[in-house]
């Protein structure tokens, strides 16, 4: 079980300067904001799974497609049922749909969907050092790009012990994955407080490490000459921009 969504690859989007690769998310999650219709939803959608087959990285979407589709089906229902307008499509109850939820909640859903997709596509892409020296090298403090490296390798400690925990659970007959909704809650509510345990004991050895290497916040990082805008990464920012720039456009002017 990989504990982190990186998939090690050679592809086109893998080799991208890690600015583009920032910059690209947060192009989408500009886009998805700018856009209303369901329409250019879908379109946003269908350029997010394309970059999905380019980077090679679909069985991250395989992976979180449960999860996904019950988000985006809480969010539509919540929509649906918190939209108003002057116009009733039905009422049944309580409950009171009108004249163009439907869209509405639809729209809203793939929105948020999007942005869930382009955050997944990034982390897939994206390893963790790239991560932080992308940062680092656009000008971000280097106390808040360890900061954010750090938290994902702490989230990668606790997901490898909750699977480690959940593993030794099953060997010794509890199986946490079976039965219902109420009994699987009740299965985890004991695995608690040692995954909690486990994860400050290790969070207190990656504390002393640093320490014994002498690792400070105030440390000076100099990655130049590691990471070189090359034509194709120009190329896509220019892309980038002159796509969220229409979209601008097009919607305030």
């Amino acid at each position: 079980m990989s504990a982190f969504f990186y998939i090690p690859d050679s592809t086109f989007l893998h080799r991208c300067d890690p600015r583009v690769k920032i910059a690209g998310l947060i192009f989408f999650c500009i886009w998805a904001m700018i856009e209303k219709t369901v329409r250019e939803m879908i379109l946003i959608l269908a350029v997010l799974l394309f970059l999905f087959l380019l980077g090679r990285v679909v069985p991250n979407l395989r992976r979180m497609a449960g999860l996904f589709i019950l988000i985006g089906s809480m969010t539509f229902g919540l929509w649906l049922l918190s939209y108003r307008s002057e116009q009733k499509y039905g009422e049944w109850g309580y409950f009171v749909i009108y004249s163009g939820a439907a869209s509405y909640a639809a729209g809203m859903s793939l929105r948020f969907l999007n942005m869930l997709l382009s955050g997944l596509l990034f982390l897939s892409i994206t390893s963790i050092e790239d991560i932080s020296g992308g940062l680092i090298v656009l000008g971000t403090p280097y106390p808040f790009a360890f900061a954010v490296s750090l938290s994902f390798r702490l989230v990668m400690i606790f997901m490898l012990n909750a699977y480690t925990i959940i593993e030794a659970q099953k060997v010794r007959g509890n199986d946490v994955t079976r039965g219902s909704i109420v009994k699987r809650i009740r299965a985890y509510a004991p695995l608690i407080v040692p995954l909690i345990l486990s994860g400050v004991k290790k969070a207190e050895i990656l504390t002393l490490a640093l320490e014994s290497k002498g690792f400070s916040p105030q440390n000076k990082i100099d990655l130049g000459g590691k990471y070189v805008l090359c034509l194709s990464d120009k190329i896509c920012l220019c892309g980038m921009g002159g796509i969220c720039a229409a979209a601008i456009c097009l919607k305030f002017l």
